[in-house]
């Protein structure tokens, strides 16, 4: 009976890991979808979902095994059912099978599905089009009419709305290239752009992936004119269309979730912003790097030293899996910073001049600027101020700056540390240096971030501020 008992729990524990691994939106879609008869079932589904907000999860041992591994079971059928990119996976397959001759006849019954059960526009719909034209032309060089006139109808039916949806896709293209221009080279405007994204995204008669790429190019839209309640509302909306089973994929999800942090970070919202953040990183994907900065960028501006710190060192093993010096460098300047953060500044410096190092070139091509503030940081406590001179000056770090200074989110960290430095090595008066801080105070949007750099400042320079 102990055996039992234990073999019980053992299956609970499994169970309940994997309840916490579930996304809230998964579960809610999980609970429309739902049509238990066994009440049972029911209740343990609800307990899940009940987690998701409180964080507390247990469950009935009384309950037969058998229910927790049925429900387990269903979940997984039922998500792989809307997952996109499980779609997309058996799109591929099946192309390859095509291409090389090597399609059996259980294949091309679920060819078949995918044309018999199609209602609306799948996600990956002009995928299936391209790939459903190939496969026409494997059954028509076989005169194999009865497959092909089934598919050469599925063709002809939707060839309209296959052109319509390549032709947004084009415009969506286009769209790209002002909005990015404008986000990252503030070059270009993009508001002209608005109405088309609206239209794609709310038009439920198009295909999710044009419809899904609206919404993320309106996200930035949205962002170059700080127009960030329009991003709330439109994020409300794409929830209930996942909870749908709408734009689902476990990828898409965490992309989202790592995207809700940042609106809420802009938003002054941080509960809400590390909710979603501890949300995004639950997977370990090749963007699990980029979502991790996300989240330790949030919890070091709320002063969580300790919890990014710890986040970011269980991190580092996983680095080797991201191909984006962007977000590499990105990790080590918040490395550098939280170790600065929790008293660690010599640790710091050690991490920050191996970095160095080793990816030199790519710093100065991918986010420098993040990386040397971090850097010049840590001489900065330890009082190395020769350092701070000598690095600046060798790396030309304030000629790049002065371009580097015309973006809206600019801080001048780095121009305050060097000539801080200067004025501690006396190579400038407190009149120069007051001077200088004085002309560049008031130009910028983020007056706290440049209350918080003269509180730093001022414990090197104290008499600086009287």
């Amino acid at each position: 009976m102990g055996y039992l008992k234990l073999g019980m729990k053992q299956k609970l524990k499994a169970f309940s890991e994997f309840a916490r691994w579930l996304l809230p939106l998964e579960v809610e879609y999980l609970k429309q979808a739902e049509q238990f008869q066994d009440a049972g079932l029911k209740v343990v589904l609800l307990k899940i979902a009940a987690y998701n907000k409180s964080g507390k999860l247990k469950f009935d041992e009384t309950v037969d095994k058998r229910k927790y591994s049925y429900l387990k079971n269903w979940i997984i059928r039922k998500l792989d059912a809307v997952d996109v990119d499980q779609h997309l996976r058996l799109l591929c397959q099946l192309d390859k099978k095509v291409m090389t001759d090597t399609l059996l006849p259980e294949d091309e019954k679920q060819i078949l599905n995918i044309i018999k059960n199609q209602k609306d526009y799948p996600y990956y719909f002009m995928r299936i089009y391209d790939r459903l034209m190939d496969y026409h032309s494997f059954l028509l060089i076989r005169v194999r009419h009865q497959y092909g006139e089934l598919v050469a109808e599925y063709l002809e039916k939707n060839k309209a709305a296959y052109e319509r949806s390549k032709m947004i896709f084009g415009r969506l293209s286009e769209a790209t290239r002002d909005i990015i221009s404008q986000y990252a080279f503030h070059k270009q405007e993009s508001q002209k752009w608005e109405s088309f994204l609206k239209e794609v995204f709310f038009d439920e008669s198009l295909d999710g992936l044009n419809r899904y790429y609206a919404i993320v190019r309106l996200t930035f839209l949205y962002y170059n004119y700080n127009r960030l309640d329009q991003i709330v509302s439109l994020y409300d909306y794409l929830d209930r269309e996942i909870e749908k089973g709408k734009f689902y994929s476990r990828r898409i999800l965490l992309n989202y979730y790592s995207n809700r942090l940042i609106l809420h970070a802009k938003l002054s919202e941080p509960e809400k912003a590390l909710f979603y953040g501890y949300l995004s990183i639950r997977d370990k994907g090749s963007d699990y790097i980029h979502y991790l900065n996300n989240l330790c960028s949030v919890l070091l501006r709320l002063k969580q030293h300790k919890t990014a710190l710890d986040l970011l060192q269980k991190s580092i093993p996983d680095l080797k899996n991201t191909i984006s010096y962007h977000n590499r460098v990105g990790f080590a300047s918040l490395f550098i910073k939280s170790l600065n953060a929790n008293g660690k500044p010599s640790e710091a410096e050690s991490y920050a001049s191996s970095f160095y190092k080793a990816f030199k070139d790519k710093i100065m091509v991918h986010r420098w600027h993040t990386f040397f503030s971090a850097y010049l940081q840590a001489l900065l406590l330890q009082e190395k101020y020769q350092q701070v001179v000598f690095i600046s000056r060798r790396q030309k770090i304030i000629d790049r700056e002065k371009d580097y200074s015309e973006r809206p989110a600019y801080i001048p960290t780095i121009s305050w540390y060097y000539y801080l430095s200067l004025y501690k090595t006396g190579q400038i008066g407190l009149a120069e240096l007051r001077s200088v801080i004085d002309e560049s105070s008031g130009r910028f949007i983020n007056q706290s971030a440049i209350a918080e750099l003269k509180a730093e400042i001022s414990q090197h320079v104290p008499e600086l501020f009287k």
